[in-house]
């Protein structure tokens, strides 16, 4: 069942829900990855990694990192920040989704606006 999973097949619910309570797979039923232990016996550390991506709070750094450096981005500019930082186990369009949510969060928490009321054309800004 780990090699199918790892080769990316399909896998039937009840040998996921069985691999779960041993602690040796992660994700969604849709895209499965192998756990830290599992990975970290057959010697695949860095494709767990891949998979698990990182936690929120780093994205959202290196996007202010980015704003302090630069002033301001347009959303491609933050997209292709994190495009490749992001987890391989997210389908393009959840990548998308994970940078437009990131992107919400700072707008809500006061951490950065847009510089103009033009939704077609703004620029990502921090506030001050």
């Amino acid at each position: 069942m780990l090699d199918r999973i790892q080769k990316g097949l399909l896998v039937e619910k009840e040998d996921v829900d069985r691999l779960r309570s041993q602690k040796l797979v992660e994700g969604r039923l849709t895209s499965l990855y192998l756990s830290a232990s599992a990975a970290k016996s057959i010697d695949e550390s860095t494709s767990y990694i891949k998979n698990k991506g990182f936690d929120d709070k780093y994205y959202k750094d290196l996007v202010i990192e980015y704003l302090k450096q630069y002033g301001k981005a347009k959303k491609k500019d933050i997209r292709e920040l994190l495009w490749d930082k992001l987890p391989d186990a997210l389908s393009d369009k959840q990548k998308e989704y994970k940078i437009g949510n990131l992107l919400a969060v700072l707008k809500k928490n006061n951490i950065f606006d847009t510089d103009s009321t033009n939704q077609q054309r703004p620029y990502w800004v921090l506030k001050q």
